[in-house]
């Protein structure tokens, strides 16, 4: 007797251990279940301005990814735009967009949180421990959002 409930214990923690395996395995799955193509980033995307004022603006097309990089002025309301910079970019199996230059080197990795119609939300780890989220509205034409966080 003791033998055959030694082993019907076995059996419970056996079976106990593989249903939070599958649950485990089935949560995993469900989270990364949902892949972004680069079909869901086409078109232009303005950031919400950060703090210091970088509002920058991207533009995807096909397989290629054109960064506007916007200084908004608060006070006046007011941009500047430096130099484009034009990418080639994938989405990976992690739904992160790797960008790499004109010489196809990965420069970049930025992870899709979410995408909308017409909201797009990425974070890039700045280091080991920050995570940085961009928010992002679609619009029509190249056009920042500085005006509307003017003091």
């Amino acid at each position: 007797m003791i033998k055959s409930g030694h082993i019907n214990m076995k059996l419970t923690l056996l079976k106990k251990s593989l249903i939070s395996f599958l649950l485990v395995s089935m949560s995993m799955f469900s989270a990364n279940s949902f892949g972004y193509t680069p079909k869901d980033l086409q078109g232009i995307w303005a950031m919400h301005p950060l703090n210091n004022g970088i509002a920058n603006l991207v533009e995807f097309s096909g397989n290629t990814s054109t960064l506007h990089p916007v200084q908004c002025d608060f006070e006046t309301g007011l941009y500047t735009v430096d130099s484009i910079e034009k990418s080639n970019f994938k989405i990976n199996k992690q739904n992160q967009i790797e960008l790499y230059n004109e010489q196809g080197e990965f420069e970049q990795a930025l992870r899709i949180i979410s995408i909308t119609d017409n909201q797009l939300v990425l974070e890039e780890a700045a280091s080991d421990t920050i995570m940085l989220k961009f928010h992002y509205n679609k619009i029509n034409k190249l056009t920042p959002n500085c005006i509307k966080y003017k003091k």
